[in-house]
C-alpha cells in the first residue's frame, strides 16, 4: 500500500515541476514584444471585424439574404 502512495506523491511532484516549466515557457513568450505586437495587431483585427457583422448595414444584408432564401424554398 506505501508503494502506491510513494508512486502517487511521485507523480504528483512530477507533474508539478512540468507545470511549473510550462508556466515559465509561457510566461517568456508572452513577454516577448513581437508577440505581444502580433497579437495586439490580431485583437485590432478581431474588433474591426466584429465591427463590421454587428453593423446595421450588416445586419441588413443578412435580412436580404435570408429572405432570399426563403423565396427560393418556397418555390
Amino acid at each position: 500500500m506505501a508503494e502506491i502512495g510513494n508512486k502517487a506523491a511521485a507523480a504528483l511532484k512530477n507533474g508539478g515541476a512540468k507545470a511549473k516549466n510550462g508556466a515559465a515557457k509561457l510566461y517568456a513568450i508572452a513577454k516577448d514584444p513581437a508577440v505581444q505586437a502580433r497579437i495586439k495587431g490580431l485583437a485590432d483585427d478581431g474588433k474591426k471585424i466584429y465591427t463590421a457583422v454587428t453593423s446595421p448595414e450588416a445586419k441588413r444584408a443578412y435580412r436580404q439574404a435570408a429572405e432570399i432564401i426563403k423565396k427560393t424554398r418556397k418555390k
